[in-house]
């Protein structure tokens, strides 16, 4: 084992978590892959469904949102779900590797920390997995991100009164339709809902999840949803 090297008053001897080179980077990547994973944040991005733009305007919304609303007003994501960011996610989700965890919750606190403050939600609401699903994972990960944001912003988490009672499994291979199908009636609100709410989850795709789960927030007196995501699948 080499000898431990410290920088900014902590020790590390840990490999980077993506070339597993030796690092001493406080994020937990080399320098090299820490330059790419901050090339995939700040990029310009449509303020309703998240996708990169990037040679468009950085406000408004693009052409398909322009044309097909969304349930939700806002979607706010961190960074794009490329090879880099989607070794992490899958690290964290199926292999439960936790030394991951503060890089990804420190990307998404960053970038929702760059919004207005009078554009914040009244409460921060985790998208649930199902009681099954979270005995299989072992942990919830849209917890763990809303979990730090909320101590970071200072802003409640609607942890209770939100439960997903359908198991629907992985819905990663399905298409729009075949989730939007199997999402139907996956969510129950029974709680009283704040005047305007965030969905945080680590992963946005088609936007079904969220969208069913806005839809069922907005009927419990939600006004505004908003959706916080660590990534945005291209």
């Amino acid at each position: 084992m080499k000898g431990m090297s410290s920088r900014r008053g902590r020790w590390f001897d840990a490999p980077c978590h993506l070339c597993r080179r030796d690092t001493v980077e406080p994020d937990g990547l080399c320098p090299d892959c820490l330059r790419e994973w901050h090339a995939l944040a700040g990029l310009p991005r449509c303020h309703s469904c998240g996708l990169c733009l990037p040679d468009a305007a950085e406000t408004g919304p693009c052409g398909a949102c322009a044309a097909r609303p969304w349930p939700f007003a806002q979607v706010v994501a961190a960074i794009d779900l490329d090879p880099v960011a989607r070794e992490l996610v899958h690290r964290l989700k199926y292999h439960r590797d936790l030394s991951v965890l503060p890089l990804l919750q420190a990307t998404l606190t960053s970038a929702i920390a760059a919004l207005p403050r009078e554009s914040l939600p009244d409460a921060l609401v985790p998208m649930p997995l199902h009681p099954a699903q979270r005995r299989r994972r072992g942990f919830n990960q849209a917890w763990l991100l809303a979990d730090a944001l909320a101590r970071s912003l200072g802003t409640p988490l609607m942890a209770r009164g939100v439960q997903r009672v359908r198991d629907t499994g992985s819905l990663a291979m399905r298409s729009a339709r075949e989730r939007r199908r199997a999402l139907a009636g996956a969510f129950v609100v029974d709680a009283p809902v704040p005047r305007t709410v965030a969905i945080v989850d680590d992963v946005l795709t088609t936007g079904a999840s969220v969208g069913a789960l806005a839809a069922q927030l907005r009927q419990g007196g939600a006004e505004s949803v908003a959706v916080w995501a660590l990534a945005r699948t291209p």
